[in-house]
């Protein structure tokens, strides 16, 4: 590994993933294929990244056999070629920008391609820095306002992490977008310039989905702590998300 403006990262792949799920369990590729009621030469076959025809009724074994939760379950299906993610909306740029400059009461932003393309003030102030950044996950990495702005910094990380690594699998292109190239480019830029990034990496950790929508906010201006729950709404070949109080810690 080099640490240039590129650097060689390992990529998900069926094979490294069915692996890692087996090495965890510490078992055999013959016990592994027990377990999962599939032929040890499909096992040896999936882990060699040879090509073989994976069917639903195979993946389902597969996840059932190694899977702990959904994340690893979809991701799963993603690597299998048959991903479960899908992205709609029919609003253009324009309407969620007028959209945004109407939702005054609550943080809200438009997010395309890991970045926030437009969002008001109220989602700018609680988050300061993260509209100008080329990647919500370039501002969580290199900008020190992600670490002062987010106490979980550790667990909010790691689920940006995860979500990449699913997403880079699963997201499919939308229009003149291909999501999955832009992820890679992503993931490459962080992996070459932040450790932290790299050891989050290294631990192989896949999230489909936040696991958790409540989301803690310190506020230096005002010395306060706020929790927000976050919803995100497919538009406009990206997601609305929006932030709604849940609560404030003294």
């Amino acid at each position: 590994m080099h640490f240039g403006t590129e650097v060689d990262v390992e990529m998900p792949t069926l094979a490294a993933f069915v692996k890692r799920l087996r090495l965890r369990r510490a078992w055999t590729q013959r016990e592994f294929a027990q377990h999962a009621h599939l032929g040890i030469g499909t096992v040896q076959k999936l882990e060699q990244g040879d090509k073989v025809s994976v069917g639903d009724r195979a993946l389902s074994a597969l996840a059932d056999a190694v899977c702990d939760n959904e994340h690893e379950r979809e991701h799963l299906r993603a690597l299998g070629g048959r991903p479960g993610f899908a992205l709609g909306g029919a609003a253009s740029a324009a309407d969620m920008s007028a959209l945004l400059d109407q939702l005054t009461s609550i943080p809200a932003a438009w997010v395309v391609d890991w970045g926030v393309a437009a969002a008001n003030d109220r989602y700018r102030r609680l988050m300061p820095g993260i509209a100008e950044a080329p990647s919500i996950a370039h501002w969580l990495f290199g900008d020190p306002r992600s670490r002062m702005t987010l106490p979980d910094w550790q667990t909010e990380a790691a689920y940006m992490v995860g979500i990449l690594r699913h997403y880079y699998v699963a997201a499919p292109s939308v229009g003149a977008t291909d999501d999955t190239a832009v992820t890679a480019r992503i993931v490459r830029e962080l992996a070459a310039r932040h450790p932290d990034f790299r050891r989050f990496w290294a631990t192989g950790d896949v999230y489909v989905r936040r696991p958790e929508s409540d989301r803690r906010v310190w506020t230096p201006a005002d010395a306060t702590m706020t929790v927000w729950r976050e919803s995100l709404i497919p538009a406009a070949s990206g997601w609305l998300a929006m932030c709604f109080p849940s609560g404030e810690e003294s």
